[in-house]
């Protein structure tokens, strides 16, 4: 069986350059929260009761951190992989246009 895919490489690098803006965002977004809970004006306060929960919260947050750094990361790789895959058809297709040129 013979199928045929119709790729358009600038609409799926366009793709990739907007998935990477969006990673980029993304990770900004992490970064800032991580510096809001993290940082010397934390939310919780400095009493013993603000004590308490932000160790219990920086715990789970670290690791809510990391899932969301995976996230971006991952997003990252595919916005480059996108950009990546329509650079090659692009240069395929030019490599076999200019093929059957030499051809004719």
């Amino acid at each position: 069986m013979s199928e045929r895919i119709r790729l358009d490489p600038e609409a799926v690098a366009s793709s990739g350059r907007a998935l990477a803006g969006i990673a980029q965002r993304m990770a900004d977004d992490v970064a800032v929260l991580e510096t809001t809970v993290a940082g010397p004006g934390n939310p919780w306060g400095g009493d013993d009761s603000g004590g308490v929960f932000a160790i219990a919260y920086q715990a789970v947050l670290g690791h809510a951190l990391q899932a969301l750094g995976s996230h971006v990361q991952q997003m990252g790789e595919a916005a480059l992989t996108l950009t990546e895959q329509a650079r090659a058809v692009a240069a395929t297709d030019a490599s076999a246009a200019a093929a059957l040129r030499a051809e004719s």
